[in-house]
């Protein structure tokens, strides 16, 4: 679908853009807190997430989304109540409050990362004892910008200009029913989306030289952050991963992880696009049965400045309480988009339709095609 330029100055004019905030640590009741060293004086996971997501709505008038925010947009629109691109006829709750922008003075990942690794004085050297223990199985709970808990016209405003329009066609596309949503298709999220969406187990297998973090769903997804000082693939190697390449090291029990050569793609419905200049810094730390975690997304070309979220997994009692679902795809095979765009599937009838039940797929094809030999003859 394209996008006129109209529309794309109607939805930007149309927008309450927000003034350039004060640095978190000023604002907050932990005015003692340092970039350098975060966590140094939080108790909780819950204590930090509300430092940046506090849970009060941000309603104003004339919101270009009825103060919706992504995830409230996402579901309106998926139940058809957003019609030919017009706007939804729901009022939204006005978000969580979640402050996008992010509170670190760093201008980029390199720069955010070097001056944590050089207050950890290098990073911890680690062995098998010393190693944090972070096994079983774990549920994560985004409730910032990622999951969905900011509001749309906040989200828009952390755009940058060039890559607003795109937003803005990705928006109207939902409300006109054309929905495009990579799992759809066996394909992953976006960066942001390994963290978007409740649900999903998560499992933390670590060494000495590696951290590995799988994730059950939508796709069974898997990242490697090696700890042993190897760096980044060189440059003549390097190429776009959907979740990127990654690096880090210890400090104390705190995982800091920098990540890049990240391949351009959406962050998930009702967010928008990135480019292939994301590149993040994440900051990982268990209290008793929660595992924090402190992200900071840097985009120079995607977003009007670097973005922040907060991100807490909790350790599941029994792990039947959310079993690993493995998604092999195959469901997937009757999805299409037809000639206007629209999502469809394949039914039963349909010559091309797949029939996952089928025992024996194979003598299925050859018989259509000795059939179709037949009828040529």
């Amino acid at each position: 679908m394209n996008i006129t330029n109209a529309s794309a100055v109607f939805l930007v004019a149309s927008l309450t853009l927000t003034a350039p905030i004060a640095p978190i640590w000023a604002q907050s009741a932990h005015d003692k807190l340092e970039p350098a060293h975060p966590f140094a004086n939080i108790n909780s996971a819950e204590e930090w997430e509300k430092i940046f997501i506090p849970s009060k709505p941000n309603i104003v008038a004339n919101d270009a989304y009825a103060n919706m925010t992504s995830a409230e947009f996402w579901r309106n629109t998926w139940r058809g109540q957003g019609i030919d691109g017009k706007p939804l006829n729901v009022k939204g709750s006005g978000g969580l409050g979640v402050v996008i922008r992010s509170p670190y003075p760093y201008k980029s990942a390199k720069e955010h990362y070097e001056a944590w690794l050089e207050a950890a004085g290098g990073g911890t050297k680690q062995t098998r004892a010393t190693l944090p223990d972070w096994s079983g199985d774990w549920q994560g709970n985004a409730d910032g910008v990622l999951h969905g808990g900011a509001k749309i016209s906040d989200v828009m405003t952390a755009v940058s200009d060039e890559y607003k329009p795109r937003f803005d066609q990705l928006l109207r596309a939902e409300m006109a029913g054309r929905h495009w949503w990579p799992t759809e298709f066996c394909l992953p999220w976006g960066f942001g989306g390994f963290y978007s969406l409740d649900g999903p187990t998560w499992h933390f297998m670590m060494d000495q030289t590696l951290v590995l973090i799988n994730k059950d769903r939508n796709n069974n997804e898997t990242r490697y952050i090696y700890t042993d000082g190897r760096g980044f693939l060189p440059r003549e190697l390097q190429f776009p991963q959907w979740y990127g390449g990654s690096q880090g090291f210890w400090n104390g029990d705190e995982l800091v992880i920098w990540t890049a050569q990240i391949k351009q793609w959406v962050i998930t419905h009702g967010l928008p696009e990135y480019s292939d200049q994301l590149e993040a810094v994440e900051r990982m730390k268990r209290f008793g049965d929660e595992i924090l975690v402190d992200l900071t997304l840097y985009d120079p070309k995607a977003f009007a400045f670097p973005w922040h979220d907060t991100v807490i997994f909790r350790k599941l009692k029994d792990w039947t309480e959310a079993p690993a679902t493995f998604s092999e795809c195959v469901s997937t095979n009757n999805v299409y988009l037809d000639a206007d765009g629209t999502l469809r599937e394949r039914a039963p009838g349909d010559p091309q339709y797949l029939d996952i039940t089928d025992p024996r797929p194979w003598a299925t094809a050859f018989e259509r095609g000795e059939a179709a030999a037949g009828k040529a003859k």
